[in-house]
């Protein structure tokens, strides 16, 4: 090996040494950037084992109270609370007591800390899974102790050896304790005060009371008060916050200090009352009901309900004052109840049918005002077919003597009920007569609706004491005669006999009467014959007031024969006035009928088998009734009728037997109608050469 190869070698050599030198030295330099740079992102992370996790998950966090016990005395001034609890989950802080009259908690040394809030609140944070704390009490008022503490506490108790706990319950769990200081010197205690309410109540079932006595003890400790019932009463129940025992006779009760309310309930069996508890005002309340009236036979002074600050179950009731030991007593009178309508008709909404099978189908809906009926009786009047109460569909049900039952509700209702008649139809005519429902009062406001098939026409309606002839107009009996008295006249002019004449003109009266057409034809007959009569006159009158006078006629003719087309060809109806109350009823009687398909959707039916509601058809004619105060004698109507049909073979037999007795004595017509020829025949000439 040569030296140059030598020296190449030891060169390589030491080139890669201080490579790895290099590289040894720089990696600790780039490591502890990395670390300064995920601890100023605030990458921190902690691990546990799984099982401390799911452990650590599933377990909840809860803090509890256990016991909260008042120790010490207020002689020495060294009043302490012990609270001992347990914590599970992360031990959450809680409130545990609020106290109140500018009590102090300080000096607490324990496995908790306690912390003090807004509003003298104090919030407790456990350090371990059981804990202890003893905190020492400042007071600002050396004579009671009073706090209110949480839900999380669970009992609490006092072992103060000078005081008497009181406790009561608030809402949401929450607990006032007082612990008041007890006097040395039993001779200065103050009677307690009461102030009696006295709640006597007269029903079917017995003569009830409640008793309600605010008791007032003023001392520092609990004082002794006796209830000592003496009319005999049977006393039930007893509510109060204090302790009572019964005895012999009498009621012992041990009264906290404070105001506290004693409430007593129970039977009266006679008709007596004395007070029993001495107290600084007596307030008696007589409530009866209204078939029952307690007559007083002790003067008392009369007070107002109001002022007793008791709340009467009836009215009537009746207020006095008496005062300690006074006996009170009354009889009772029983009254007796009058004779009266349980339930008020506001409205009645009647709709027929009138089919040409003869058979009518009826809805009636009546708006009820019901104060004390339990039933709707409904004698038999029709075959009913539905029945609803508030658009809810009822069971049809009757009685022993067949009249319809349905059960009503307590105040404002609508009731339907949908219904069958019928009628024989003979020789083209139809006589019917339809029954109203027959109700326990009158209807206020009754509006019946009569719709016709279109082969029937009305000629005839009455529901008593109105009658009217609905097709009949005052217009359209002028205008019939008119007509018979001008076919009369002119057929007089032309030479026909008297009798024959009349029995003509009747006769085209009568197809004029059942047919526009045979009107028509009539009128201008008649308007022809008139020429007849004034063509004469006419030509020997001057040129220019012969046109107009011409054009005058024909321009007449026509219109008088459009007119009476259009008139004869609309069917004779008279309309209802419409009224608020009519638009109001029916729009009311659509809006239930829209609604009640999406009741039905929602609601589930209570029965099996209820009867389906029929939509009753619109009809050809209609016709509208109005009556109010309808009472059980005016619900007949009477309704005479004719078929369409009828009345055109009726007018073309009229017209037809009319033209045969004209064309029979057609020969002093015919001498008639040459005459008045040719009289017009000479005024033309006249009026040529002149």
């Amino acid at each position: 090996m040569s030296k140059q190869q030598t020296n190449f070698l030891w060169a390589f050599g030491l080139a890669m040494l201080l490579g790895c030198l290099s590289i040894a030295g720089a990696a600790p330099l780039a490591k502890k950037p990395q670390e300064g740079a995920g601890t100023a992102n605030g990458d921190s992370r902690v691990t546990m084992p799984l099982s401390e996790y799911q452990q650590l998950l599933g377990r909840p966090s809860v803090t509890v109270v256990d016991l909260l016990r008042v120790e010490g005395s207020f002689e020495t001034s060294d009043l302490s609370i012990w609270a001992s609890g347990r914590t599970a989950g992360n031990g959450p802080t809680v409130e545990a007591l609020a106290t109140l009259s500018g009590a102090r908690l300080w000096g607490c040394e324990g496995e908790a800390v306690l912390s003090r809030g807004d509003s003298d609140k104090y919030e407790l944070t456990p350090l371990g899974p059981k804990f202890s704390l003893r905190c020492r009490v400042a007071l600002k008022t050396g004579d009671r102790l009073q706090f209110v503490t949480s839900p999380h506490v669970l009992w609490i108790e006092s072992a103060v050896k000078d005081g008497e706990m009181i406790r009561n319950d608030e809402e949401g769990g929450k607990q006032r304790v007082t612990i008041v200081h007890l006097t040395k010197d039993p001779e200065k205690a103050l009677p307690v005060s009461a102030i009696g309410r006295y709640h006597i109540r007269f029903s079917s079932e017995g003569t009830k009371f409640v008793y309600t006595l605010l008791l007032r003890n003023p001392n520092r400790s609990s004082a002794s008060f006796h209830v000592m019932p003496r009319n005999s009463e049977r006393v039930q129940q007893l509510e109060s916050a204090i302790g009572c025992e019964p005895q012999k006779s009498d009621f012992h009760c041990q009264v906290p200090p404070g105001e506290h309310t004693l409430t007593m309930h129970g039977s009266l069996p006679g008709t007596t009352f004395n007070p029993p508890v001495q107290a600084a005002v007596h307030h008696l309340l007589l409530d009866s009901h209204p078939l029952l009236r307690p007559i007083p036979e002790s003067v008392a002074p009369h007070i107002s309900v109001s002022e007793t600050g008791m709340s009467p179950q009836f009215r009537g009731a009746q207020a006095f004052l008496l005062s300690d030991g006074q006996t009170f007593s009354w009889r009772l009178l029983r009254l007796e109840a009058l004779h009266t309508q349980m339930y008020a008709v506001n409205r009645a909404l009647s709709t027929f049918f009138l089919g040409r099978d003869g058979q009518v189908l009826g809805e009636t809906t009546l708006d009820l005002d019901n104060q004390g009926a339990a039933e709707l009786l409904i004698p038999k009047f029709a075959e009913p077919t539905y029945a609803s109460i508030g658009n809810e569909p009822m069971l049809l049900t009757k009685n022993e003597v067949g009249a319809l039952l349905l059960p009503l509700l307590q105040g404002s209702q609508q009731v339907g009920l949908q219904y069958r008649q019928t009628f024989s139809p003979s020789l083209g005519f139809g006589f019917v007569t339809l029954l109203l429902p027959e109700l326990a009062t009158p209807a206020a406001n009754a509006h019946v609706e009569l719709r016709y098939d279109r082969d029937w026409l009305p000629l005839y309606e009455e529901l008593s004491p109105d009658m009217r002839f609905p097709t009949a107009s005052i217009a359209g009996l002028l205008l019939l005669v008119a007509v018979f008295f001008g076919a009369e006249r002119l057929l007089h002019a032309l030479g026909l006999l008297s009798k024959i004449r009349l029995f003509v003109a009747g006769c085209f009266c009568l197809a004029a009467a059942g047919s526009s057409s045979f009107l028509a034809v009539l009128v201008l007959a008649e308007l022809l014959c008139v020429g007849l009569f004034a063509l004469p006159w006419l030509f020997g009158q001057k040129k220019l007031f012969w046109l107009i006078i011409g054009g005058l006629c024909l321009g007449g003719l026509w219109a008088l024969l459009l007119g009476v087309v259009v008139l004869a060809g609309r069917p004779a109806e008279r309309s209802m006035p419409v009224s608020s109350t009519v638009a109001y009823s029916r729009n009311d009687l659509k809006e239930a009928s829209d609604e009640e398909p999406k009741k039905e959707k929602t609601k589930a039916p209570t029965y099996q088998g209820l009867p389906p509601k029929e939509t009753l058809p619109f009809g050809d004619h209609h016709s509208y009734l109005h009556r109010e105060r309808l009472s059980n004698s005016q619900r007949t109507l009477h309704l005479v009728m004719i078929r369409k049909p009828t009345i055109q073979v009726v007018a073309t037999g009229g017209f037809a037997l009319g033209l045969l007795f004209l064309l029979v004595w057609f020969a002093p017509v015919r001498a008639g109608l040459s005459v008045r020829w040719r009289k017009i025949l000479d005024a033309k000439a006249a009026s040529d050469t002149a």
